[in-house]
């Protein structure tokens, strides 16, 4: 029988969560709690197989709650469930230990199959923050990818990058430079190459993706479209 603690600062809210677990032969609802304070004051010989709590409660909230939890406790499970549904709320739990994220919007039937999936060792979320979750992944994700693209670029070759979303052709960027003609020709093969791009339209789209110039400017959209037209 797994070993659940309740930790919920609102007494109806916790009486019902108390109800509706206890309602399971598996589940054994050992501590209620209305802080983690309490939580933790609490003589466990045996540690809860799993904490049920809110992101927002007296005395300590959320996310140093779920890290001195993980700190006592190295095995138990942590279940959030909570009406705060914000992306950083989201990420500040899962980065702290957090197992779960529930809104306590979701249904009985959804707090249940929860509490089951965290307990066997898997991740759950409701449904209505995935596309939280996904939105804020696919940012991260961009600006690693955006970090990645700058850094592999050379000083030289971001000047170059910078001339040529500017408009200036590989004679004028060579006198700019101080350099020859053909030492623009071979950095900008190359810039193609470590960019993955084949033709300077393409070039000039990820130059803005990396900050070079900024692809919203009028700048940067008549140089785009009159480079499409000149490939």
């Amino acid at each position: 029988m797994y070993k659940i603690a309740i930790v919920e600062d609102q007494t109806i809210i916790r009486a019902g969560l108390y109800a509706v677990l206890s309602q399971e032969p598996q589940f054994n609802v050992v501590s209620q709690s209305n802080n983690p304070i309490d939580l933790f004051r609490q003589t466990w010989l045996i540690p809860p197989d799993l904490v049920l709590l809110d992101m927002v409660m007296p005395k300590m909230n959320g996310v140093e709650a779920i890290e001195e939890i993980k700190k006592r406790w190295h095995g138990a499970k942590i279940l959030i469930y909570t009406s705060k549904n914000t992306e950083e709320s989201i990420s500040d739990a899962f980065q702290a230990g957090a197992d779960g994220y529930l809104l306590k919007s979701s249904t009985t039937e959804e707090l249940i199959s929860a509490v089951k999936n965290v307990l066997m060792g898997h991740y759950h979320v409701s449904d209505a923050i995935l596309p939280k979750i996904m939105n804020r992944y696919l940012r991260v994700e961009k600006m690693r990818s955006t970090n990645h693209l700058h850094n592999i670029l050379t000083t030289r070759e971001r000047e170059l990058l910078k001339l040529i979303t500017e408009g200036y052709k590989n004679k004028e960027i060579a006198d700019s430079l101080c350099i020859s003609l053909k030492t623009v020709e071979t950095h900008r093969t190359n810039l193609m190459k470590k960019l993955n791009v084949h033709n300077v339209a393409e070039l000039i789209s990820v130059a803005g993706e990396i900050g070079i110039v900024q692809p919203g400017t009028r700048q940067f959209q008549s140089i785009s479209y009159s480079y499409q037209l000149a490939d």
